[in-house]
């Protein structure tokens, strides 16, 4: 779907909004049952967001979209 306005960054509190709700979605999904359940799982969550960020950071990105290709 073609949108006639590009979409807004959200706020950083929106951002944590967000990401609270996938982390708690995250937690239930792994049925988590003790403290210490909980705490592996945001082990994993976090050894996976800091290999993201890494590629992130690594990695040349071009979006390409109807204005043209952009760098990032």
């Amino acid at each position: 779907m073609r949108k006639n306005t590009p979409s807004k960054v959200l706020t950083q509190k929106e951002m944590q909004c967000l990401a609270l709700v996938h982390v708690q979605a995250y937690v239930g999904a792994c049925h988590c049952q003790s403290r210490s359940d909980v705490l592996l799982a945001l082990a994993h969550w976090q050894n996976v967001g800091d290999e993201v960020a890494d590629f992130i950071r690594t990695t040349r990105i071009v979006v390409v979209n109807e204005y043209g290709a952009h760098e990032f």
